[in-house]
């Protein structure tokens, strides 16, 4: 019984059905679906992976060429601070009232929104706080 169920690669090339005749029309169309397959699959890679990395590069360099004096920014280590000098490749962070750090421009991830409530925004610094305590008391 095994010995009918081994066969050379010889034996099998041999039953196989010759590809003359029909086989030779429908032959020639499975290398034209492989390349347009092989196509579809580049495009559908190049617009879901490649397309939006290029555009996020491109936002990201705007942002860090865009940063000036005065802006509030996060680093990739979370520091957030306050923009108080811009070199060509470092920034000056101002993170507390005496407290100034170098940063490279790859360090930063991003500009932080301001909001209207924070005292960095409004103005009026840390003066608020006795005032804060005062009222309390």
């Amino acid at each position: 019984m095994t010995k009918l169920l081994l066969i050379s690669a010889a034996q099998a090339m041999a039953a196989a059905p010759s590809q003359g005749g029909e086989g030779t029309q429908n032959g020639g169309s499975g290398g034209a679906q492989l390349i347009i397959f092989i196509v579809g699959f580049i495009l559908i890679f190049y617009f879901l992976m490649l397309r939006p990395q290029k555009k996020q590069q491109k936002e990201r360099q705007n942002m860090l060429d865009n940063i000036k004096k005065g802006d509030r920014i996060q680093t990739n280590g979370g520091l957030l601070g306050i923009v108080t000098a811009v070199d060509q490749k470092e920034i000056t962070l101002r993170i507390a009232p005496e407290v100034r750090v170098k940063v490279a421009r790859a360090a930063i991830a991003g500009v932080v929104r301001q909001t209207a409530d924070s005292p960095a925004e409004s103005g009026k610094g840390q003066s608020d706080k006795p005032d804060l305590e005062k009222k309390d008391s």
